[in-house]
């Protein structure tokens, strides 16, 4: 595992997990992560910020979780 790839897509994860917390507040509420953070409603309107922040954090987890992954 390449701990300083692993490094840098735990740090995009963070940030990108932040951003998409934030926009959630922002369009449901203080409660909108616990209410609505698994639903269809957690990803946005196309061409939202939401839908914006979404589809980064998306991108960060499949990314950190690729690191993750054992070599063959």
């Amino acid at each position: 595992m390449d701990i300083e790839r692993l490094a840098e897509t735990e740090s995009t994860l963070s940030i990108t997990d932040r951003l998409w917390r934030a926009e959630m507040r922002k369009v449901f509420g203080s409660d909108g992560v616990l209410l609505h953070g698994f639903g269809a409603e957690r990803q946005g309107a196309p061409g939202t910020r939401l839908r914006t922040a979404f589809e980064a954090r998306r991108s960060a987890i499949a990314a950190w979780r690729h690191v993750r992954r054992p070599a063959a």
